[in-house]
């Protein structure tokens, strides 16, 4: 019975232990990975930069196909500001070394009219002809 009262106290001490390291601050140089989702899966072709009190960016990491991502941290006081063509810009403080971001589309107002950037023409009405004779002297 002592026996696995010892064997307990000491898995319950080794389970804490392993959770409070997990749950730390990121340090300098520690590995910063995750994944950014939407709503239909991984994004991919992400770009995470990590940038500083003076938005220099001091580190920087673009997603793979999953939308997984890593890079080694230069300093826990920066941010991570991530950003993607049709999706918000998110921007936030570094305080985990794991981070499951979720991107939400950009909402782009429409024109009132539609976007028409040449006039219409009726397919009828465009007719073209090559006279070859113009060509025949150039060989």
């Amino acid at each position: 019975m002592k026996k696995h009262l010892v064997l307990l106290v000491i898995l319950l001490l080794q389970t804490a232990t392993v959770f409070l390291s997990a749950q730390s601050k990121p340090k300098a140089g520690d590995t910063i990975s995750g994944i950014v989702i939407t709503d239909r899966g991984g994004l991919t072709m992400v770009t995470l930069t990590e940038r500083d009190a003076s938005d220099r960016i001091v580190a920087h990491a673009v997603t793979d196909f999953e939308g997984k991502f890593s890079f080694k941290l230069v300093n826990p006081k920066d941010r991570i500001v991530i950003d993607s063509v049709k999706y918000e810009t998110v921007d936030i403080p570094i305080d985990k070394t794991y981070l499951r971001i979720k991107m939400k589309e950009k909402v782009t107002p429409h024109p009132e009219g539609p976007a028409i950037p040449f006039p219409l023409r009726e397919a009828a009405d465009v007719v073209d002809s090559i006279d070859m004779s113009e060509f025949e002297n150039l060989m």
